[in-house]
């Protein structure tokens, strides 16, 4: 056993090994958490961009700067670590306690800022899809009301600033605080009631659609995924609770840091999920096409096995969006089959990469059936017009 008197704090409760850590564990689930988030991001604008077609929005950058921040608790949280975080008070030197608590000062507002960006961008996303704006403006009003009362708060708190460390260390050390952890405590319930109602915003407007209760409910449970966010929540505000009536603060403040990097991380993984429809698309079309074999066209005209529907006298058939160059185009000219992959290749690369759509509404020419087999995901509505054209003899 380690000798009970190793650090500063007197010595220690009988039975403790103050060789005790929990590096390991703050290790893994820190170093998991960034790659996840990071992950996140990147796939975010893979599916996002085109060569040489941007379509990058507000809600992207919003969550990079969130990513940024949240990388910020991540280092703070392994930083912790060489100063004593996640050991046991009585193994410390008041130096090394003095620093996990000027890192703990730190982490409170990179913390505020990474869920709060993470907030806004999801709002920003909410606008550019559904067009929300009472809704929006009230949310956002919330989220930066967050922010802002975090940082001025932790900033004014104690008197001198210093205070808010040396107040556990230095005896001659003179000032006032707040009750710093009821007011941790506090915006943490706050910070999960803006996430609530952030979650609730777009449930309505989706289920107001015209579209089968399979797919609001899906669509739903896509946007709903966020309420993971929520459960973090919690669990950091039980952190809290423990840490605040801990006699053992250095060991009990490394799972408040653990959870402070959970939220931010899974929030920007929440917040991207939406954006990756593409990605999904393109692999259920590659399923389709392996797991089917090359349609065979009627003579009478119709739908072939790959869902498109095809004129009769082998003429041209053209599906484009009222959109223009923001929809897409699929063709065929008589004796230029280029295979059902090549076609859904066509079709896939040229659809607009928004990330959810609410509506098909798909209108049928004359001798068309006007009918679409669609891909699952969600996409902004579109008014789709299917026409067909018969080539004469003479041409």
């Amino acid at each position: 056993m380690a000798d009970p008197k190793l650090g500063d704090f007197g010595p220690a409760p009988p039975g403790m090994n103050l060789a005790d850590n929990q590096n390991g564990v703050t290790y893994g689930a820190v170093i998991t958490l960034m790659i996840i988030g990071t992950v996140s991001v990147v796939l975010r604008f893979m599916a996002r961009m085109k060569p040489g077609q941007v379509q990058l929005a507000m809600d992207d950058w919003l969550i990079v700067g969130a990513l940024i921040f949240a990388w910020g608790t991540g280092i703070c949280s392994l930083l912790s670590i060489n100063y004593g975080g996640g050991k046991h008070l009585w193994a410390l030197k008041t130096s090394e306690f003095t620093q996990v608590w000027k890192l703990l000062f730190g982490y409170v507002m990179i913390y505020a800022t990474a869920v709060t960006l993470t907030k806004v961008s999801i709002l920003v996303f909410y606008r550019r899809i559904f067009g929300i704006t009472y809704s929006f403006y009230v949310c956002m009003f919330l989220a930066i009301g967050y922010w802002i009362t975090i940082i001025v708060v932790d900033n004014v708190g104690c008197q001198p600033l210093s205070f808010f460390w040396t107040q556990y260390t230095d005896p001659t050390a003179i000032g006032t605080c707040i009750n710093f952890p009821k007011f941790f405590f506090g915006n943490g319930i706050a910070a999960m009631l803006i996430d609530v109602i952030i979650l609730g915003v777009p449930v309505p407007i989706v289920w107001g659609l015209q579209m089968a209760r399979s797919q609001k409910v899906a669509v739903v449970s896509i946007l709903l995924l966020g309420s993971f966010v929520c459960v973090a929540s919690i669990v950091r505000i039980v952190m809290l609770q423990r840490n605040t009536s801990s006699s053992d603060p250095t060991w009990t403040i490394s799972p408040v840091f653990v959870w402070s990097c959970v939220e931010p991380f899974i929030g920007i993984l929440c917040a991207c999920l939406p954006t990756f429809a593409p990605f999904f698309r393109r692999w259920w079309g590659v399923i389709r096409t392996r797991g089917t074999s090359e349609g065979k066209y009627s003579k009478s005209g119709g739908i072939d096995s790959k869902g498109f529907d095809t004129p009769a006298d082998g003429g041209s058939k053209q599906l484009s969006s009222a959109g223009g160059a923001a929809g897409f185009r699929l063709s065929r000219s008589k004796g230029r089959s280029k295979g059902p992959r090549a076609e859904w290749m066509e079709l896939e690369s040229g659809m607009r990469d928004d990330e959810i759509a609410l509506t098909n509404k798909i209108t049928g020419g004359k001798g068309a059936t006007g009918s679409v087999e669609s891909m699952p995901g969600i996409m902004v509505r579109e008014d789709v017009e299917w026409t067909s054209s018969k080539k004469s003899a003479a041409s």
